[in-house]
């Protein structure tokens, strides 16, 4: 250490007391790293390795086999709240071969462009990942808000707030995913990866309107063979209960006063077995 306490020369920092299993290695210059800095997992497995240029670093990462796993740009930046490591530039992608899979390309760590090799991949690592965040930040602020406006039941004014803020952050969500659809339709998991199932997802939740303005573009997902028949068809009854319709295929039901079950009328009553063996509905 310097006589301000930062990281000076030669360090190797090891998890444990037998010093077996390293955490890091590298030169360091007034707690900047200088040249090569090497980071293991856990384990004392390679993780990473940068190359320090000042704040930019040449960083490669590793599979746990020692072969490249994705290699690229980063830098460092030291905020006045915190240190920003983020991710720039071209970025290249292997599988476990060792096998150039996609370039990835970032602005200020965000994912703007991906290119496959494979140009029979129709991965769009962009929409992944913005569905995921999508999804990841609707249940938090509903988590969030939900056990607010629970905390102040007895207060009406800040039950209102938080109602309202409530609302405000599910607009958000739905705008961001009415922008989605309308911009790549309905993704598929060959497009969106497991993310796929997210629209469907949060339109679940979202006002009537917007179910009816993108009900039919999840109607062909479910012929494509992108969405379950089976979900769609709760998503169908709910939705025609809240315009006042008849359900399709029995998925819709409400207790009485005395916790009885009660089911919404179905259209064609008649039928309405034969609908849900279709669709893998039980009778």
């Amino acid at each position: 250490m310097n006589k301000h306490g930062q990281r000076t020369g030669k360090w190797i920092v090891y998890m444990d007391n037998e010093h077996k299993i390293k955490s890091f290695e590298g030169k360091f210059r007034n707690g900047r790293s200088v040249g090569k800095t090497f980071y293991y997992t856990n384990k004392g497995v390679l993780d990473r390795k940068e190359i320090a240029r000042g704040k930019k670093l040449k960083a490669t990462f590793y599979y746990a086999n020692g072969v490249v796993k994705a290699r690229g740009n980063a830098r460092v930046d030291n905020l006045s709240d915190k240190i920003h490591y983020y991710y720039y530039g071209k970025w290249s992608s292997y599988n476990e071969k060792g096998e150039l899979e996609k370039y990835d390309y970032y602005k200020k760590g965000k994912d703007v462009r991906s290119v496959y090799v494979d140009k029979q991949n129709q991965m769009n690592d962009s929409l992944m990942f913005a569905l995921n965040a999508l999804e990841v930040e609707f249940n938090e602020h509903r988590n969030r808000w939900h056990d607010s406006i629970n905390k102040h039941s007895n207060n009406p004014v800040k039950k209102a707030e938080y109602k309202q803020r409530y609302a405000q952050a599910d607009s958000i969500t739905f705008s961001q995913i009415d922008q989605i659809l309308c911009t790549y339709g309905y993704p598929s998991s060959a497009v969106a990866g497991e993310a796929y199932i997210t629209p469907f997802y949060l339109l679940s939740f979202a006002p009537t309107a917007l179910k009816e303005k993108h009900y039919h573009l999840l109607q062909s997902a479910v012929n494509k063979g992108i969405l379950s028949p089976k979900s769609f068809a709760f998503f169908a009854d709910k939705h025609r209960i809240a315009k006042g319709q008849k359900q399709l295929y029995g998925t819709q039901s409400y207790y009485d006063k005395d916790k009885k079950e009660i089911f919404y009328p179905s259209e064609d009553p008649d039928n309405l077995q034969q609908r849900r063996k279709s669709i893998g509905l039980e009778e």
